[in-house]
């Protein structure tokens, strides 16, 4: 008898043994590998196994058909040009040749990467690419497209608590709160980048007697109606928030006072004109203040405003006063 290393005692004919069980041992690595590779395929989990040249060296059943794998298409490449051609697979928004480009740049960029992809039947995938030694790249593709579908049902519900609090429930606009929040926003941006802003504070003349003489029922449809006559007036860059009872604010960015004026001008005449008051119990007319911001704190320009508002009042109402 002697030992082989590795194989234990051999006798006479270890060398005839040998040249069987190394076979037998091969054979059942082999089948215990398919075995492997059927179980998965049967999951129905997208993986596939590309070589260090980019390569397709194997790709599940799932795969295949999520990338619509033809038979001759040996690299990523040959089947990102097939998914482009039929609009298939990933979404390629950009031309074929930039987004494979781009695409061979990020494969391999690190040991492991995860990543989402949009199909182009609309569902969604989690792709994870695991770099392995030699160059080998596995990919295995997650279908998330319920995850996204209730992410985006959240992104909804966020987006709508959003509005209700930022939104003034009677008339639509933007609140005191949320205007201040943008008023801040836009000094900012006035300020770093040199552009004119104005300010504009607006009253409905006589409110209170509308309430007394007509009720409360028609003082919300007049405030309504001038709510939709300024979205109507003003530029859509233009955030116009109701502040108060029947006080309104109105933030115009890239505007300096003679463009605020001649716009807060047209909204007054507009509010003027009998004919546009026709649906609602009496004609109203409006007084307003502007200011132009002038790289100070917000409470300044507010301060100015609301003087050249309080000017208005005191000098008639019905018009337009400019901060000095």
């Amino acid at each position: 008898m002697r030992r082989s290393e590795g194989h234990g005692w051999l006798d006479e004919s270890g060398m005839a043994q040998i040249d069987t069980i190394l076979p037998l041992a091969l054979l059942r690595d082999r089948a215990t590998t398919d075995l492997i590779l059927s179980g998965l395929d049967a999951s129905g989990v997208a993986f596939a196994l590309f070589s260090p040249e980019d390569e397709l060296t194997y790709g599940s059943s799932a795969f295949r058909l999520l990338f619509d794998v033809q038979p001759g298409a040996l690299t990523f490449t040959d089947i990102m040009h097939n998914c482009h051609d039929k609009c298939v697979g990933p979404k390629i928004g950009t031309p074929v040749e930039a987004f494979i480009d781009m695409a061979c740049r990020k494969r391999r960029s690190s040991p492991q990467r995860t990543f989402e992809i949009d199909i182009s039947d609309g569902r969604w995938f989690l792709a994870n690419e695991t770099l392995l030694p030699g160059g080998w790249l596995w990919h295995v593709f997650t279908d998330i497209t319920m995850l996204k579908s209730n992410e985006r049902v959240l992104q909804l519900a966020r987006d709508a608590a959003q509005r209700a609090a930022d939104m003034d429930p009677l008339t639509g606009l933007f609140n005191r709160r949320a205007s201040t929040e943008r008023l801040e926003a836009a000094m900012q941006a006035a300020q770093s980048d040199g552009i004119p802003l104005a300010l504009v504070l607006i009253d409905l003349d006589n409110f209170k007697s509308i309430n007394d003489r007509f009720g409360h029922a028609n003082g919300d449809r007049v405030l309504k109606h001038f709510a939709a006559a300024g979205r109507q007036e003003l530029r859509g860059v233009d955030i116009f928030a109701r502040i108060g009872g029947e006080e309104f604010l109105v933030l115009m960015p890239a505007t300096d006072m003679r463009q605020a004026t001649d716009a807060i001008e047209r909204l007054r005449g507009h509010m003027a004109r009998a004919e546009n008051c026709a649906d609602i119990c009496c004609a109203y007319t409006m007084s307003a203040g502007i200011a132009e911001f002038r790289g100070t704190a917000a409470e300044d320009l507010f301060e100015r405003a609301d003087r050249a508002l309080y000017r208005a009042k005191h000098l008639g109402r019905d018009r337009i006063v400019c901060a000095e």
